[in-house]
């Protein structure tokens, strides 16, 4: 598979003028606006506990409500503006307790440039917190008027969720292995953490009882393109601080420093550099080619976060890492 080089523009002769018309005028601000204040309604609908006001909090922080845009364009001329808004909120509100979660397993102080829901209130609230978020994405699915969508919506939202947990505890269960892993199970370990969320907003459009324009196979195949690259980037960024052999060494067994070593050449940090943004390289550049196959709005609301994700990338290329000591 040729691998698609981050150095360059990604931007297809395909995207046309219309089709970014299309996308501009679906993911409007105004429609994000309406899920952000469904999600924020949902929960202070709640009985005022400091588990509302924390979640409140961090729904308050923003982020680029990524999953929301791809729920919304998957939606887009299958659900009413309302059923959709939902559905949309609902894939939002599962994203950020899963957030909310990791934060807490992690022990991260700050998010989107504010502390995190633990620094400010403590794991225990924080779990609490995390967990009124996904109870929400439930209520909010129940929200979508039509009773066959609705129900798919929540089967489908059960399902990826616990992919994910699964995939997490995969993870967190690795803290006190001494096996270690081979690179099949940090590839299933990431997939599993990332792709299963950004796949079920794919999957909105394809909930509802009319015959569906493309297959939950075809919304795994990006997802899981997209998550391998996402991951591997977001393991990047645990890099910008490490300045010796002993960073390193207190790395993750599933993280990505580890699982793109050439063989017998460990230490050579920048080679495994190159390697893992050449891995991003190639999973942005099959999501690229499988999103081709979806029908917009949706198909250029995936490219656009492919190219969101490939900047990156280049950004990271353009860097120079940091000296590595002893």
């Amino acid at each position: 598979m040729a691998a698609v080089d981050v150095t360059q523009s990604r931007t297809p002769d395909t995207v046309t003028a219309a089709g970014r018309d299309a996308l501009n005028a679906f993911a409007e601000s105004s429609l994000l606006e309406q899920v952000d204040q469904f999600m924020v309604d949902l929960v202070r609908g709640m009985p005022a506990t400091p588990a509302r006001d924390a979640a409140l909090y961090h729904l308050g922080t923003g982020g680029h409500r990524m999953r929301a845009r791809l729920a919304l364009a998957s939606g887009a001329n299958r659900l009413s503006a309302r059923d959709n808004i939902a559905a949309a909120a609902a894939c939002e509100l599962l994203h950020n307790a899963s957030l909310v979660h990791d934060d807490i397993s992690d022990g991260d102080e700050y998010r989107r440039d504010r502390p995190t829901v633990r620094a400010i209130h403590g794991d225990d609230v924080a779990l609490c917190a995390g967990d009124l978020l996904l109870t929400s994405a439930f209520r909010a699915a129940t929200r979508v008027a039509d009773a066959a969508t609705a129900r798919s919506l929540a089967d489908f939202m059960a399902e990826h969720a616990g992919r994910v947990i699964g995939g997490q505890s995969v993870e967190l269960g690795e803290k006190y292995s001494t096996v270690p892993r081979r690179l099949r199970d940090y590839l299933r370990a990431t997939r599993d953490k990332t792709a299963p969320l950004i796949e079920l907003s794919l999957n909105v459009g394809i909930t509802t009882p009319a015959p569906a324009r493309y297959s939950p196979a075809l919304s795994r195949g990006i997802a899981e393109a997209i998550g391998l690259a996402y991951q591997i980037l977001d393991d990047m960024d645990d890099l910008r601080e490490m300045t010796c052999a002993m960073d390193s060494a207190r790395l993750h067994p599933l993280h990505a420093w580890r699982h793109h070593q050439p063989p017998g050449r460990a230490g050579d940090h920048d080679r495994i550099r190159r390697r893992c943004l050449r891995h991003v390289d190639a999973a942005l550049g099959r999501a690229e080619r499988l999103s081709a196959q979806l029908p917009a709005p949706l198909s250029d609301d995936v490219f656009h976060l492919i190219e969101r994700l490939a900047d990156k990338a280049r950004r990271i290329a353009r860097t120079t890492p940091p000296v590595q000591k002893g």
